[in-house]
């Protein structure tokens, strides 16, 4: 699938882009950002990475079209080009490593199992000097940092000790993802969580941010939901986050490693929509890509958002998960959303339309109820096999009907309450509840599959998750 902003209005947009949010960002700047100290560590940022920008192409061996301003700041802040732990495959993987390769100490003094049962026990007495002892004395470097039951019980003693400048080259380099492993998505998690850490302690400001990068585009949690934490974080250092977010969008289909995190770009792109944002949501939500476009008409809704007399408490935590405002947009910037929105409303696409709907919801106009009201019969169902449990879960499916539930979602804001029949049935029930209606549980058109995260900003995205090919962390 071609990069999501081929589409020329678009690359007018990227040229100019930022020339507009500088117009844009006196009056936009997001709550409790002071100005020139958030200025200042911009500044800052920019000469942290001065270097690894300009040569951004030239460590790729780029030979493609030129590369955005955003997305060489995206390439050296999320260390593409020089953080040589970063996998070549899937991007922030530390799950490469191969214990055969590396160098040893050679003969050890004891059995491995022994070995690594003695120092386990003096790391769980907290006896990290005695633990760092052992292992050093048996294992070099390169090999604890590679084996799973070392890398993380040293690594850790290390910090304890007060010398994250030791820790951070073992918690950082890649491992080997033995088959004892038993989920090796949540070490590889924990390991870039605990080398943020080293880093930080150590003043290794260029790793810090790359590993943080990393963490705000794949969590790696369990659900995957909105990083707050790592936004906070990389704001805090001045790092542009739209920016950044803005940069990966635009790379190049065939540019190694950000392509996998288009989604992840676009689901907090719409999680922090604004009208510094507009003009870009407006033109993503062009996009060929179904999940991209989807995205967009979220972060519309966001943006065009209207209070009313009588909202329900905390009716908004039903659709999205970011807080909401209300902006003083105009008029014709309303008349672009609401156009965005009855195209979307119009779509062939099941999750277009869903996103559509939640906008309309979230923008709250009086004359929505009748269409709401229409979707809440929308023929879309997904069907699905519930979690085991149940005496007849070989038979039972779970049907949901992702369009309903957001229109049930939006219409609550209106006090209309309905039920979009959303269920586990069997036999005839099964039968009955699929009578007359769609199933959409294969539709994948126009949607990528190479994508190494996804990230909720919305209580359905569960519904609607596009399953992650297996690769390499």
């Amino acid at each position: 699938m071609p990069n999501p902003l081929a589409h020329p209005g678009i690359r007018i947009l990227s040229a100019g882009f930022f020339v507009l949010l500088a117009l844009l960002t006196p009056v936009c700047v997001r709550a409790g950002e002071p100005g020139v100290p958030r200025q200042r560590s911009s500044q800052e940022i920019d000469r942290l990475f001065r270097d690894d920008m300009k040569q951004a192409a030239a460590n790729l061996k780029w030979r493609g079209e030129r590369l955005t301003e955003d997305t060489i700041y995206a390439v050296a802040l999320s260390g593409l080009s020089w953080e040589l732990a970063w996998d070549k495959d899937h991007l922030f993987s530390l799950g490469w490593g191969d214990c055969k390769k590396v160098p040893t100490l050679g003969k050890r003094k004891g059995s491995y199992a022994s070995l690594i049962g003695a120092i386990d026990q003096l790391y769980q007495r907290h006896d990290y000097r005695s633990a760092v002892e052992t292992a050093t004395a048996n294992f070099s470097l390169d090999e604890i940092g590679c084996d799973v039951n070392l890398k993380e019980t040293i690594g850790d003693s290390l910090l304890a000790m007060g010398q994250p400048e030791q820790a951070f080259p073992i918690l950082s380099a890649p491992f080997e993802p033995v088959h004892t492993l038993s989920n090796v998505p949540d070490a590889n998690r924990r390991f870039r969580e605990a080398a943020l850490i080293a880093a930080e302690r150590a003043g290794l400001r260029r790793e810090a941010i790359a590993f943080a990068v990393s963490l705000l585009l794949e969590p790696g949690m369990d659900p995957p939901n909105v990083p707050t934490k790592q936004i906070q974080y990389l704001e805090r250092l001045g790092v542009d986050v739209d920016r950044l977010l803005l940069g990966i969008l635009q790379a190049p289909e065939h540019l190694r490693g950000l392509p996998s995190y288009y989604y992840a770009a676009a689901d907090l792109l719409a999680y922090r929509a604004s009208p510094r944002l507009l003009p870009f949501l407006l033109h993503l939500a062009n996009s060929d890509d179904v999940y991209l476009r989807s995205r967009a008409l979220i972060g519309l809704g966001i943006v065009g958002y209207q209070a009313r007399a009588g909202d329900p408490p905390n009716w908004p935590l039903s659709i999205v998960s970011t807080p909401l405002r209300e902006y003083g947009i105009s008029s014709g910037e309303r008349r672009l959303i609401d156009r965005e929105i009855r195209e979307g409303i119009a779509s062939d696409k099941f999750r277009i339309r869903t996103a559509a709907t939640l906008a309309l919801g979230l923008v709250g106009e009086e004359d929505s109820m009748a269409q709401l009201q229409k979707l809440a019969k929308d023929r879309a169902y997904l069907l699905s096999t519930p979690e085991p449990g149940g005496a007849d879960h070989g038979r039972t499916k779970r049907i949901a009907f992702p369009v309903r539930t957001a229109a049930a979602a939006a219409l609550a804001r209106y006090d209309i309450h309905i039920d979009p029949n959303n269920g586990d049935f069997s036999g005839k029930d099964l039968d009955k509840a699929k009578r007359g209606q769609q199933d959409v549980t294969g539709d994948h058109r126009n949607l990528r599959h190479d994508i190494a995260s996804e990230i909720f900003i919305s209580p359905l995205d569960p519904i609607l998750a596009e399953p992650i090919e297996p690769q390499r962390h």
